[in-house]
């Protein structure tokens, strides 16, 4: 994988695995919590493949840079829709993931956080597809009866229920933080990617531009009203690798 620009800039250089690990390392800035949200994309604007998944136009190298960069998060955002439509579970890590989260001093498996005002969610979410995984936490509105929420609790699932009918995702973002969790990584939806643009959370957007065109009516990385203010962000490096993927990074200019 080659660096075609970066912090330091200069002639494009091919990095080894410590430098990715240099370049998508998570703030912690002081007092608060950073917050990326990272997507594959086709050439046609597309984050999703012909069966609505992701997982269907990311090449080999966006799986690697996916993966480490759930090997650097002290917690995972992800929204209810594509918890069911992508079958997420409680995070499982393989042993290189484990050894860089061991040498960066985390905990051994990032939170897996699913943002639902529904909380109409499976509990065998709770467990990883195989080995061992990382706990999840549901975090919902305050009017869901205990009974409903009853068998997520049951299958291990710690449920929060937040203030009043609607969610709060700066509050949430600040408790996570305020937890020891700052280093936080949100995979989608492209819903709720929007609510924490619009609420100018949003820290860091990791783009991978996948080199396949799929057509159809893939959606964005966003979905929903238009921003109140667009957002604005600079570049903080790119990459390339080797079967076609280009990585971009972009932090919101304060």
């Amino acid at each position: 994988m080659q660096l075609i620009f970066g912090p330091d800039a200069g002639a494009p250089r091919r990095v080894d695995e410590s430098e990715l690990i240099e370049l998508y390392r998570l703030p912690a800035p002081e007092g608060r919590g950073w917050l990326r949200t990272n997507f594959v994309m086709s050439l046609d604007g597309s984050v999703q493949g012909p069966d609505g998944r992701s997982g269907t136009i990311n090449p080999a190298s966006d799986h690697h840079v996916f993966s480490l960069q759930r090997a650097l998060a002290d917690a995972v955002l992800v929204g209810a829709n594509t918890v069911r439509r992508e079958g997420y579970r409680a995070i499982d890590l393989d042993p290189w993931q484990l050894e860089i989260r061991e040498q960066e001093g985390l905990a051994p498996y990032p939170l897996l956080v699913i943002i639902s005002a529904s909380a109409d969610l499976d509990p065998v979410i709770a467990t990883p597809a195989e080995g061992t995984g990382g706990s999840v936490m549901i975090i919902t509105t305050s009017d869901k009866s205990q009974d409903d929420l009853e068998p997520l609790r049951t299958a291990g699932i710690t449920v929060q229920q937040a203030e009043g009918s609607a969610l709060d995702l700066e509050m949430i973002i600040d408790q996570l933080a305020g937890t020891g969790l700052p280093r936080l990584l949100c995979e989608g939806g492209p819903r709720l990617h929007n609510d924490l643009l619009a609420a100018g959370l949003v820290d860091e957007i990791a783009l991978t531009l996948a080199p396949v065109v799929v057509g159809g009516q893939g959606s964005r990385s966003t979905s929903g009203a238009a921003l109140p203010t667009p957002s604005g962000f600079r570049l903080h490096h790119a990459l390339y690798a080797d079967d076609g993927a280009l990585f971009t990074s972009y932090r919101m200019i304060s």
